[in-house]
């Protein structure tokens, strides 16, 4: 399944694609929340709601993440959660590494690998959760 191209007036494209059995969200250009936020946030919902769970966020392209965009990765992050999936970070570039490294989110937060392959690859080593449902 092939979700749209979306463009904000901060020139920040979102590309998704269906790879495997996860959704690959490609970030490209500066993602400032103020300006990106509501389209970021749209595209996630809409991965969400179609059923998928399984996201893994390609920032290989992404030239500047300010606050209020991590503040939105968190949000999507926990609205996966909740719904017993998981967002995975791939391609960062060293200076977002850092940035997450500060902010202590890389490990406890967010998992992060060096190529969307790695992170596809991540969720094969480890299959989505069963929810078993009562019969009574």
């Amino acid at each position: 399944m092939a979700f749209p191209l979306h463009e904000t007036s901060e020139k920040m494209k979102l590309k998704t694609r269906d790879q495997y059995q996860a959704t690959v969200l490609e970030i490209h250009g500066k993602f400032l929340g103020a300006s990106s936020g509501a389209n970021f946030s749209a595209a996630t919902a809409e991965i969400l709601s179609a059923g998928k769970k399984r996201l893994v966020i390609d920032l290989s392209e992404a030239t500047l993440l300010d606050s209020t965009a991590i503040g939105l990765l968190i949000k999507a992050l926990t609205g996966f959660r909740r719904e017993n999936g998981d967002i995975r970070l791939a391609g960062m570039s060293n200076r977002l590494r850092n940035l997450f490294l500060m902010t202590r989110l890389l490990g406890p937060v967010f998992e992060a690998h060096e190529t969307v392959d790695d992170a596809l690859e991540s969720y094969r080593d480890r299959p989505e959760p069963t929810v078993v449902v009562d019969a009574d």
